[in-house]
């Protein structure tokens, strides 16, 4: 499903309202939101697009802050498409991932020291000895 330069426009309003700029950081319109941001989430999750495309619709030309006030009292499944979608766009822009210094996920190694051998933690299980129930002794025949 596309976009097309209004409905971007539009989404870029809403946007700005649940995410404005502050305190060195772009606002949501700013990272690209409404353009590589909005491609990148649908690419991961297209099931938005529809939702996404109807609260554009009905947004319109009215003014965001009060299409947003509305689908956060009115229309929780709307507003939830919103608050998923912007913030995750916002996040993958790399100006905003570096200036809050996340570089990603990166892997590192397990420490193949067992943690729970510190401290004694397991001094009291090991000195108690093994325990255990011994289960009753049955035939097959007596399962269902």
């Amino acid at each position: 499903m596309t976009f097309d330069a209004n409905e971007r426009a539009v989404l870029a309003r809403l946007a700005d309202v649940l995410i404005p700029a502050g305190e060195g950081f772009p606002s949501a319109h700013e990272a690209g939101v409404a353009g590589d941001g909005l491609d990148q989430v649908l690419a991961l999750r297209p099931e938005l697009a529809a939702g996404l495309k109807k609260i554009l619709a009905l947004a319109g030309d009215r003014p965001a802050a009060e299409v947003v006030a509305q689908l956060q009292a009115s229309d929780p499944i709307g507003f939830g498409i919103l608050a998923e979608l912007i913030p995750g766009a916002y996040f993958l822009n790399p100006h905003v991932r570096s200036k809050l210094g996340y570089h990603g996920q990166s892997p590192r190694p397990i420490d193949p020291h067992a943690d729970y051998l510190e401290e004694g933690l397991l001094e009291a299980v090991t000195a108690r000895g093994p325990m255990y129930r011994a289960t009753p002794q049955r035939s097959r025949r007596n399962y269902p």
